[in-house]
Protein backbone atom coordinates (compact mmCIF):
# COMPACT_ATOMS: atom_id res chain seq x y z
CA UNK A 1 0.00 0.00 0.00
CA UNK A 2 1.73 3.00 -0.82
CA UNK A 3 2.23 5.68 2.01
CA UNK A 4 -0.16 8.58 1.98
CA UNK A 5 1.35 12.18 3.00
CA UNK A 6 -0.11 14.01 5.62
CA UNK A 7 -1.94 17.12 4.80
CA UNK A 8 0.78 19.31 6.01
CA UNK A 9 3.89 18.02 4.00
CA UNK A 10 1.70 18.97 1.54
CA UNK A 11 1.42 22.69 2.65
CA UNK A 12 3.67 23.27 5.13
CA UNK A 13 4.06 26.30 4.27
CA UNK A 14 0.61 27.43 4.90
CA UNK A 15 -0.96 29.22 8.18
CA UNK A 16 -3.26 26.87 10.48
CA UNK A 17 -6.41 28.87 10.07
CA UNK A 18 -6.37 28.23 6.64
CA UNK A 19 -9.68 25.90 5.93
CA UNK A 20 -9.27 22.66 4.60
CA UNK A 21 -11.52 21.29 2.17
CA UNK A 22 -12.35 17.77 2.13
CA UNK A 23 -12.70 15.92 -1.03
CA UNK A 24 -13.57 12.21 -0.09
CA UNK A 25 -15.26 12.86 3.18
CA UNK A 26 -16.84 9.30 2.69
CA UNK A 27 -13.55 7.46 2.53
CA UNK A 28 -12.21 6.15 6.00
CA UNK A 29 -8.52 8.18 5.32
CA UNK A 30 -10.76 11.28 3.06
CA UNK A 31 -8.42 13.87 1.05
CA UNK A 32 -8.48 16.95 2.58
CA UNK A 33 -6.69 20.06 0.61
CA UNK A 34 -6.32 23.58 1.27
CA UNK A 35 -7.26 24.89 -1.99
CA UNK A 36 -10.50 24.21 -4.42
CA UNK A 37 -8.05 25.01 -7.11
CA UNK A 38 -6.59 22.02 -9.26
CA UNK A 39 -5.08 21.07 -12.27
CA UNK A 40 -7.10 18.84 -14.86
CA UNK A 41 -5.48 15.70 -16.33
CA UNK A 42 -3.87 16.54 -19.36
CA UNK A 43 -2.94 19.55 -18.47
CA UNK A 44 0.56 19.12 -17.32
CA UNK A 45 0.16 15.67 -18.76
CA UNK A 46 1.82 13.48 -15.76
CA UNK A 47 3.85 16.30 -14.28
CA UNK A 48 6.42 17.09 -15.84
CA UNK A 49 5.01 19.57 -18.04
CA UNK A 50 4.15 22.29 -15.40
CA UNK A 51 4.94 25.99 -16.92
CA UNK A 52 7.62 27.29 -14.56
CA UNK A 53 5.42 30.38 -13.68
CA UNK A 54 2.92 28.47 -11.94
CA UNK A 55 3.53 27.64 -7.91
CA UNK A 56 2.18 24.42 -7.73
CA UNK A 57 2.34 24.29 -3.84
CA UNK A 58 -0.81 26.64 -3.80
CA UNK A 59 -2.91 24.23 -5.95
CA UNK A 60 -4.95 22.05 -4.28
CA UNK A 61 -4.01 19.32 -6.25
CA UNK A 62 -2.79 17.69 -9.75
CA UNK A 63 -4.53 15.50 -11.46
CA UNK A 64 -1.91 13.33 -13.91
CA UNK A 65 -2.83 11.00 -16.75
CA UNK A 66 -4.60 9.98 -18.40
CA UNK A 67 -3.63 6.18 -17.67
CA UNK A 68 -4.61 3.10 -18.74
CA UNK A 69 -2.79 -0.81 -18.23
CA UNK A 70 -1.30 -1.07 -21.91
CA UNK A 71 0.10 1.75 -23.52
CA UNK A 72 -1.90 3.59 -26.09
CA UNK A 73 -0.36 5.29 -29.57
CA UNK A 74 -3.22 8.01 -29.86
CA UNK A 75 -4.29 9.83 -32.89
CA UNK A 76 -2.74 10.81 -35.95
CA UNK A 77 -1.76 14.20 -36.61
CA UNK A 78 -3.47 16.58 -37.01
CA UNK A 79 -5.00 16.54 -33.67
CA UNK A 80 -5.74 20.25 -32.64
CA UNK A 81 -7.53 22.99 -34.40
CA UNK A 82 -9.08 26.74 -33.50
CA UNK A 83 -12.96 27.16 -33.24
CA UNK A 84 -15.22 29.64 -31.88
CA UNK A 85 -14.78 29.98 -28.43
CA UNK A 86 -11.81 27.85 -27.85
CA UNK A 87 -10.11 24.56 -29.75
CA UNK A 88 -10.64 21.30 -30.37
CA UNK A 89 -8.05 18.51 -29.53
CA UNK A 90 -7.62 14.81 -30.15
CA UNK A 91 -4.91 12.62 -28.64
CA UNK A 92 -6.92 9.47 -28.46
CA UNK A 93 -5.99 9.18 -24.49
CA UNK A 94 -2.33 8.64 -25.71
CA UNK A 95 -0.39 7.16 -22.90
CA UNK A 96 2.93 4.86 -22.12
CA UNK A 97 0.86 2.57 -19.93
CA UNK A 98 0.56 2.55 -16.24
CA UNK A 99 3.91 0.53 -16.50
CA UNK A 100 5.83 2.82 -17.92
CA UNK A 101 4.34 6.16 -16.50
CA UNK A 102 5.00 4.60 -13.03
CA UNK A 103 8.83 4.33 -14.32
CA UNK A 104 9.45 7.83 -15.62
CA UNK A 105 6.91 10.14 -13.79
CA UNK A 106 6.04 9.42 -10.32
CA UNK A 107 9.00 9.77 -8.88
CA UNK A 108 9.00 13.59 -9.40
CA UNK A 109 4.91 13.81 -7.63
CA UNK A 110 6.41 13.80 -4.50
CA UNK A 111 8.23 17.16 -5.70
CA UNK A 112 5.41 19.08 -6.54
CA UNK A 113 4.26 19.87 -3.19
CA UNK A 114 0.57 19.40 -3.75
CA UNK A 115 -1.83 16.27 -3.64
CA UNK A 116 -1.82 14.20 -6.97
CA UNK A 117 -4.34 12.15 -8.45
CA UNK A 118 -3.99 9.46 -10.84
CA UNK A 119 -6.35 9.42 -13.76
CA UNK A 120 -7.46 5.90 -14.79
CA UNK A 121 -9.24 5.83 -18.23
CA UNK A 122 -9.87 2.14 -18.90
CA UNK A 123 -13.04 1.04 -18.93
CA UNK A 124 -12.85 -3.03 -18.73
CA UNK A 125 -13.21 -3.94 -14.70
CA UNK A 126 -10.33 -6.11 -14.93
CA UNK A 127 -8.28 -3.91 -16.87
CA UNK A 128 -9.42 -0.62 -14.33
CA UNK A 129 -8.24 -3.00 -11.76
CA UNK A 130 -4.74 -3.89 -12.54
CA UNK A 131 -4.21 -0.26 -13.22
CA UNK A 132 -5.54 0.91 -9.87
CA UNK A 133 -3.34 -1.58 -7.93
CA UNK A 134 -0.12 -0.89 -9.92
CA UNK A 135 -0.92 3.19 -8.90
CA UNK A 136 -1.69 2.65 -5.21
CA UNK A 137 1.73 0.92 -4.79
CA UNK A 138 3.34 4.84 -5.87
CA UNK A 139 4.16 6.52 -2.51
CA UNK A 140 2.52 9.67 -2.78
CA UNK A 141 -0.36 9.37 -4.55
CA UNK A 142 -3.55 10.58 -2.62
CA UNK A 143 -6.17 9.40 -5.23
CA UNK A 144 -7.64 8.01 -8.14
CA UNK A 145 -9.99 9.60 -11.00
CA UNK A 146 -11.86 7.92 -12.88
CA UNK A 147 -12.72 9.09 -16.23
CA UNK A 148 -15.70 7.45 -18.11
CA UNK A 149 -16.30 6.47 -21.94
CA UNK A 150 -18.39 8.72 -23.54
CA UNK A 151 -21.29 6.37 -23.72
CA UNK A 152 -20.61 4.97 -20.39
CA UNK A 153 -23.84 3.39 -19.11
CA UNK A 154 -25.38 3.52 -15.65
CA UNK A 155 -25.29 -0.08 -14.95
CA UNK A 156 -21.82 -0.54 -15.97
CA UNK A 157 -20.66 1.92 -13.30
CA UNK A 158 -21.02 -0.53 -10.10
CA UNK A 159 -19.10 -3.29 -11.38
CA UNK A 160 -16.43 -0.82 -12.56
CA UNK A 161 -15.68 1.04 -9.15
CA UNK A 162 -16.26 -2.13 -7.40
CA UNK A 163 -13.28 -3.98 -9.34
CA UNK A 164 -10.99 -0.48 -8.56
CA UNK A 165 -11.74 -0.32 -4.97
CA UNK A 166 -10.54 -4.28 -4.30
CA UNK A 167 -7.47 -3.00 -6.12
CA UNK A 168 -6.83 0.00 -4.57
CA UNK A 169 -7.87 1.76 -1.21
CA UNK A 170 -7.58 4.98 -2.22
CA UNK A 171 -10.41 7.74 -2.36
CA UNK A 172 -11.83 7.52 -5.71
CA UNK A 173 -13.15 10.18 -8.11
CA UNK A 174 -15.31 9.48 -10.87
CA UNK A 175 -15.40 12.00 -13.77
CA UNK A 176 -18.66 12.14 -15.88
CA UNK A 177 -19.06 12.68 -19.49
CA UNK A 178 -21.46 15.47 -20.54
CA UNK A 179 -24.04 13.19 -21.87
CA UNK A 180 -26.43 11.94 -19.49
CA UNK A 181 -24.84 13.41 -16.48
CA UNK A 182 -27.55 13.34 -14.02
CA UNK A 183 -28.08 9.39 -14.52
CA UNK A 184 -24.32 8.75 -14.44
CA UNK A 185 -24.11 10.70 -10.94
CA UNK A 186 -26.78 8.80 -9.27
CA UNK A 187 -25.28 5.61 -10.28
CA UNK A 188 -21.73 6.45 -9.38
CA UNK A 189 -22.78 8.09 -5.93
CA UNK A 190 -24.51 4.80 -5.22
CA UNK A 191 -21.60 2.87 -6.58
CA UNK A 192 -19.70 4.23 -3.92
CA UNK A 193 -17.63 7.40 -5.69
CA UNK A 194 -15.81 9.68 -2.92
CA UNK A 195 -16.91 12.98 -5.48
CA UNK A 196 -18.10 13.62 -8.74
CA UNK A 197 -15.94 15.40 -11.27
CA UNK A 198 -18.02 17.43 -13.95
CA UNK A 199 -17.18 16.78 -16.91
CA UNK A 200 -15.86 15.96 -19.38
CA UNK A 201 -15.07 17.72 -22.96
CA UNK A 202 -17.41 17.80 -24.97
CA UNK A 203 -16.96 16.61 -28.25
CA UNK A 204 -16.55 19.33 -31.37
CA UNK A 205 -14.46 19.82 -34.64
CA UNK A 206 -12.76 22.14 -36.02
CA UNK A 207 -10.70 22.98 -39.29
CA UNK A 208 -6.83 23.41 -39.45
CA UNK A 209 -5.30 26.30 -41.61
CA UNK A 210 -5.00 23.41 -44.34
CA UNK A 211 -8.70 22.64 -44.20
CA UNK A 212 -8.67 19.69 -42.59
CA UNK A 213 -11.14 19.23 -40.14
CA UNK A 214 -10.43 17.48 -37.04
CA UNK A 215 -13.17 16.10 -34.33
CA UNK A 216 -12.24 15.88 -30.45
CA UNK A 217 -12.46 17.24 -27.01
CA UNK A 218 -13.53 20.93 -26.86
CA UNK A 219 -11.85 23.28 -24.56
CA UNK A 220 -11.98 26.74 -24.18
CA UNK A 221 -14.43 29.38 -22.65
CA UNK A 222 -17.50 27.95 -25.01
CA UNK A 223 -17.03 25.13 -22.80
CA UNK A 224 -17.92 27.13 -19.58
CA UNK A 225 -21.91 26.98 -20.06
CA UNK A 226 -22.67 23.19 -20.84
CA UNK A 227 -20.34 22.71 -18.03
CA UNK A 228 -22.03 24.62 -15.52
CA UNK A 229 -25.66 23.45 -16.75
CA UNK A 230 -24.21 20.25 -16.15
CA UNK A 231 -22.87 20.92 -12.71
CA UNK A 232 -26.13 22.45 -11.89
CA UNK A 233 -28.05 19.55 -12.43
CA UNK A 234 -26.48 17.44 -10.49
CA UNK A 235 -26.28 19.86 -7.49
CA UNK A 236 -29.93 19.55 -7.66
CA UNK A 237 -29.66 15.61 -7.10
CA UNK A 238 -28.16 16.42 -3.56
CA UNK A 239 -26.14 13.07 -4.07
CA UNK A 240 -24.07 14.00 -0.64
CA UNK A 241 -20.45 13.66 -2.37
CA UNK A 242 -18.58 16.47 -3.38
CA UNK A 243 -18.65 18.23 -7.05
CA UNK A 244 -15.62 19.17 -8.76
CA UNK A 245 -16.02 21.17 -12.13
CA UNK A 246 -13.97 21.15 -15.06
CA UNK A 247 -14.81 23.05 -17.78
CA UNK A 248 -13.71 26.28 -19.52
CA UNK A 249 -12.75 27.92 -16.41
CA UNK A 250 -10.86 30.71 -17.36
CA UNK A 251 -11.49 33.92 -14.70
CA UNK A 252 -11.48 34.49 -11.20
CA UNK A 253 -15.45 35.43 -11.61
CA UNK A 254 -15.79 32.24 -13.22
CA UNK A 255 -14.37 30.11 -10.82
CA UNK A 256 -16.56 31.71 -7.70
CA UNK A 257 -19.06 31.23 -9.71
CA UNK A 258 -18.54 27.71 -10.02
CA UNK A 259 -18.10 27.46 -6.37
CA UNK A 260 -20.95 29.38 -5.45
CA UNK A 261 -23.18 26.82 -7.57
CA UNK A 262 -22.17 23.76 -5.60
CA UNK A 263 -18.77 23.03 -6.37
CA UNK A 264 -16.47 21.78 -3.54
CA UNK A 265 -13.30 22.29 -6.00
CA UNK A 266 -12.56 23.27 -9.45
CA UNK A 267 -10.00 21.64 -12.27
CA UNK A 268 -8.53 24.20 -14.57
CA UNK A 269 -7.50 22.45 -18.16
CA UNK A 270 -7.18 24.62 -21.42
CA UNK A 271 -5.90 28.16 -19.18
CA UNK A 272 -3.24 26.28 -18.16
CA UNK A 273 -1.79 26.21 -21.94
CA UNK A 274 -2.98 29.45 -22.76
CA UNK A 275 -2.41 31.60 -20.01
CA UNK A 276 -0.56 30.05 -17.24
CA UNK A 277 -0.40 33.50 -15.54
CA UNK A 278 -4.56 33.17 -14.83
CA UNK A 279 -3.61 29.86 -12.96
CA UNK A 280 -1.19 31.04 -10.68
CA UNK A 281 -3.49 34.52 -9.60
CA UNK A 282 -6.34 31.52 -9.01
CA UNK A 283 -4.20 30.21 -6.99
CA UNK A 284 -3.50 32.60 -5.04
CA UNK A 285 -6.94 33.64 -4.20
CA UNK A 286 -7.38 30.86 -1.68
Amino acid sequence: MAIRPEWSECHSDLQLEVPVIELAPRHKIGLPVASPIFLAAGSVGFGEAIHPGIDTARLGGIVVGPITRHSIRGSDSPRLAETSGGFVLQTGLQNRGVTAVIKNFARFWSRLGCPIIAQIVDDDPQEAASTARRLAQVDGLMGLELRLALHAEPGELRPLLRAIRRSADLPLWVKLPSSGVTDLAQAAAAAGADALVIASPLLGAGVTASGTVVRGDLFGPAAFAPMLAGLSAVTELALGIPLIACGGIHTLQQARQILAAGASAVQLDSIVWVEPGVVEKLAGEW
